[in-house]
């Protein structure tokens, strides 16, 4: 080691030893620096470049764009850095909200030829820095392109509203068919639009909590569109570059089917009666415990009478309290009445006349002397019918003495077309033998 390299070696060491091991000196030095520091921040203030990043790059103007008939089709244009150059004390405070960047479209001419629907332009991005907080010198975006679009509007686009998923049994939901949407957006897109859909997804509703699940919902719900080929159109927005929405009022209500069974009085005994609906049931909308306390609906009393045959008697339905139908629903049906009187049967025992037995023969007195009768029909014809004019005899012409099993033959004068007949026995069994003669 040289003489010149032990000098410097040996003013290293003491150096070091000075601001290592001595506490009083290191004290000072930073108390130094602290008052070296404020005397920099607030006699010199010195400016350094600051970068401030991801300055977002809005748009301003469009208006202007619009009432010349053009839209604004490119929406996101991102962010770019601003180098700033700014005083020392405002380092700390220096941030993107205090930098605007911007695109302003007002003062530009923008046109298109008639043959366009559509262009692409290139636009300068505007800095601006509050006050205060330094100029700036470098942006790392200077200019974006942009593409702009002939504007249209139309009126009366036809929108269906259709559902996705299901209720729980027992709950229904009433939707819009169709709605009608005025759009103003990019032409070349709204001349393809045939028809537009929404959809109401069920799935979103409190299906789990039958309790609350019937009720109204106000949706705003975003509408799809499609051309004349069915084809989905993507990326429709509206001159404000927001997407078309529709509002749609679903209503969910609870309903059972009930069955409609009439209420009929005869005023006359001896009657029954049957009816056919021009309509057998029934669907009621309310709330499911009122529902589930009914059994059937019935309607207004309807007084039977003996001419009703095939008669149609408009009646109205009568419903509880607490519930509803469909709008516009009708609760007039129509109840064809067909009364019949009551049939009942009675047996009388019919006396049997034996005749033209030959001569010299006579029966044994073993011979069936009555046979029973029962009678069929209406209870006011049993009652008016006169049972003596039922007669049973039995034709012995041609027979000769022996055992004969012979049919018993009946006779029902002044009998009426609706009362029936029928004897208990159809045969007689008969002994014909000879005279004894003296």
């Amino acid at each position: 080691m040289t003489k010149q390299q032990k000098v410097f070696s040996a003013l290293g060491r003491f150096f070091k030893n000075l601001f290592t091991k001595n506490i009083v000196l290191k004290v000072v030095a930073l108390l130094f620096a602290i008052m070296l520091w404020g005397y920099v921040l607030s006699v010199e203030n010195p400016e350094y470049i600051k970068r401030v990043r991801d300055v977002e790059i809005s748009i301003v103007g469009e208006s202007s764009l619009n009432a010349r008939g053009l839209m604004l089709v490119t929406r996101d244009i991102g962010t770019t850095d601003v180098d700033i150059l700014c005083k020392i004390n405002k380092h700390s405070e220096l941030d993107e909200s205090r930098v605007t960047c911007m695109v302003d479209l007002s003062n530009r001419a923008i046109s298109l030829d008639s043959d366009e629907d559509s262009k692409t332009i290139t636009v300068d991005v505007q800095v601006d820095v509050a006050s205060d907080y330094g100029t700036v010198q470098s942006i790392e975006v200077p200019s974006v392109e942009l593409e702009i679009a002939r504007l249209s509007s139309r009126n009366n686009v036809q929108v269906s509203v259709k559902t996705s998923g299901s209720l729980p049994e027992g709950f229904t939901v009433e939707v819009p068919q169709n709605l009608s949407l005025s759009m103003r957006g990019e032409k070349s897109m709204l001349d393809r639009i045939v028809r537009g859909e929404a959809t109401v997804d069920l799935s979103t509703f409190p299906v789990n909590d039958p309790s609350t699940l019937a009720n109204t919902y106000d949706l705003v719900l975003p509408v799809r569109f499609y051309d004349s080929s069915n084809i989905l159109l993507e990326g429709i927005t509206s001159s404000d570059g927001e997407a078309f929405t529709v509002n749609v009022r679903a209503v969910v209500r609870a309903y059972r089917e009930f069955d409609i069974i009439p209420s009929i009085q005869m005023l006359e005994e001896g009657y029954t009666w049957d009816y056919s609906l021009s309509r057998s049931k029934v669907i009621l909308y309310g709330d499911r415990t009122t529902l589930n306390r009914i059994d059937v609906i019935t309607t207004e009393t309807i007084t039977a009478t003996p001419e009703m045959h095939n008669t149609p008697i408009a009646v109205d339905l009568i419903l509880p309290e607490g519930v509803e139908t469909t709008s516009g629903f009708n609760k007039t049906i129509t109840v064809t009445m067909m009364v019949t009187e009551i049939t009942d049967s009675k047996t009388v025992a019919v006396p049997i006349t034996y005749r033209n037995i030959g001569q010299d023969l006579s029966l044994t007195d073993s011979t069936v002397t009555t046979v029973d009768v029962t009678i069929f029909g209406p209870i006011s014809a049993l009652k008016a019918y006169d049972t003596s004019r039922i007669s049973a005899y039995v034709d012995l012409n041609g027979y000769s003495e022996g055992i004969h099993n012979l049919p018993i033959r009946f006779s029902y004068d002044g009998a009426i077309a609706y009362l029936t007949f029928e004897p208990a026995t159809e045969t007689a069994t008969v002994e014909l033998i000879a005279e004894q003669t003296d």
